[in-house]
């Protein structure tokens, strides 16, 4: 049954995310100066939403930066490989608060060794096999039970 084979997606960043964090932080930009009265207030929006844009456009969440997910593996049994673009290499296991839409995946990982990845996909990361073949997996895969 596929749903129980080794999955592997080689990733690359995502552009379809880069346009849609653009796109939320412009529009509000835009709207700015119909919604207020030029000022000191307005100033402090306005830096706020360019940091906000500064430090999202290159977030390793969306596949930028040296700890970004590069190459996702999961085995079964529901261990995962995890690979970093730096070449770090982890063993985790996929949270349960992971996130499944028909738009996209937010898929969050506890490493063996302590602390949390994240990778956010949206469909542009992969090749369509690999993504069909995932999201098969993960329409069958339950959580893990916490205590």
């Amino acid at each position: 049954m596929s749903s129980v084979t080794t999955v592997e997606l080689r990733l690359v960043p995502s552009l379809k995310i880069l346009k849609l964090v653009s796109t939320l932080h412009i529009l509000p930009l835009a709207a700015l100066p119909f919604a207020m009265q030029p000022g000191p207030a307005m100033w402090a929006l306005i830096a706020a939403f360019a940091g906000s844009w500064f430090w999202l456009r290159r977030h390793p969440a969306f596949g930028f930066g040296k700890t970004a997910l590069v190459r996702l593996t999961w085995h079964e049994g529901d261990s995962w490989t995890i690979h970093q673009a730096d070449g770090v290499q982890h063993s985790a296991t996929l949270r349960g608060d992971s996130t499944r839409h028909p738009q996209g995946l937010i898929l969050r990982y506890a490493l063996k060794d302590g602390g949390t990845r994240t990778r956010v996909i949206a469909g542009d990361e992969a090749d369509a096999e690999s993504l069909r073949r995932l999201q098969a997996r993960l329409s069958v895969w339950r959580p893990p039970q916490t205590k």
